[in-house]
């Protein structure tokens, strides 16, 4: 069980979550709240947890005890010889903590807390929706959908943060803590800047919005300024090019901002934002160049401009796509 002092543990965040906290134990988190960054910090991702967790608490046919051991496990920082506070199983609240275990289970948005040494550890996973997270030096992160990173819940000499899939970084700046983005076997260094990092397979691409980074991968360096970008393959050296367009923000924006893009750069995008598999019949096709904007618009908008405008046919089949 998660221990945070002698008076406030997992289960009295539970009960006043619930509204069924004693009057001592709300003016215990209370204060445990006002203490520190690092508290309200963990209730608020615990309560992102709670929160998720309800539209399938009704639903969960898991056995309630054995689910609420396993979520307990997994926010544990138990201190040994910490004091436990008495109280009584509510089985409603049972019920819902084993949704949220099914909510974890299933890799839905969840805040998952890792405790392998200390400071604790703490993870930030993205499902179908992108998610944005705040670091514990105050810099933002926005997740792409079904991507993760991994951070320790307080910062020492260096900003240590690990990234699986796709993120855009607005960096706190701050001197004294290098900030180091581990990907793949790369890893960024920053003190105060933004970019956007994408990892697919083999592949890492690193583009700078302001700022400066260092992106290195075996002991081989680029520095890159704003509009550069770094693409970094298995393990070969990072390779530094200019950044044309904004189609990597569509993630963040909502909006494809094409610029003289080729077309089969836009089909790429698209694919990955509305979950479908778009392929480009001919190189002539795929290497038309767009220049317009898309703001919140559906796909079947955005292929009926492109058909419309460059004579290119659609074909349909389910979620495949050809243009030709």
């Amino acid at each position: 069980m998660n221990q945070f002092n002698d008076h406030i543990n997992d289960d009295v965040l539970v009960k006043y979550l619930l509204g069924m906290a004693s009057g001592r134990e709300q003016a215990a988190v209370t204060s445990w709240l006002a203490e520190n960054s690092e508290n309200e910090r963990y209730f608020r991702h615990f309560r992102i947890i709670w929160e998720e967790s309800r539209d399938l608490a009704s639903k969960s046919t898991v056995d309630e005890n054995a689910a609420w051991e396993r979520f307990q496990q997994r926010v544990n920082t138990n201190p040994s010889g910490a004091q436990v506070v008495a109280m009584t199983p509510r089985r409603n609240w049972l019920r819902i903590a084993a949704a949220v275990t099914v909510l974890v289970i299933a890799g839905s948005v969840a805040y998952l807390f890792l405790q392998p040494s200390n400071p604790r550890q703490m993870a930030v996973k993205s499902g179908n929706t992108t998610l944005q997270d705040t670091l514990p030096d105050g810099s933002v992160v926005t997740l792409n959908r079904h991507s993760s990173i991994t951070y320790a819940a307080s910062f020492g000499k260096e900003r240590e943060v690990t990234l699986e899939g796709e993120g855009f970084f607005n960096i706190a700046a701050d001197p004294s803590r290098p900030f180091i983005l581990h990907v793949g076997d790369a890893h960024v260094r920053v003190l105060g800047t933004s970019f956007n990092v994408r990892k697919a397979k083999e592949k890492i691409e690193v583009i700078v919005e302001t700022g400066a980074v260092e992106v290195n991968n075996n002991n081989n360096a680029v520095q890159l300024q704003p509009h550069e970008k770094a693409v970094v393959n298995g393990n070969a050296s990072p390779v530094k090019e200019t950044n044309k367009g904004e189609l990597y923000n569509y993630y963040r924006t909502r909006t494809f901002v094409c610029d003289n893009t080729p077309l089969e750069q836009l089909a790429e995008k698209l694919s990955e934002a509305y979950g479908v598999d778009i392929s480009i019949a001919d190189n002539k096709i795929g290497n038309i160049t767009i220049t317009t904007t898309f703001t919140d618009t559906s796909l079947d908008t955005i292929l009926g401009v492109i058909s419309g405008t460059y004579n290119v046919k659609v074909e349909r089949n389910g979620n495949t796509i050809t243009l030709k």
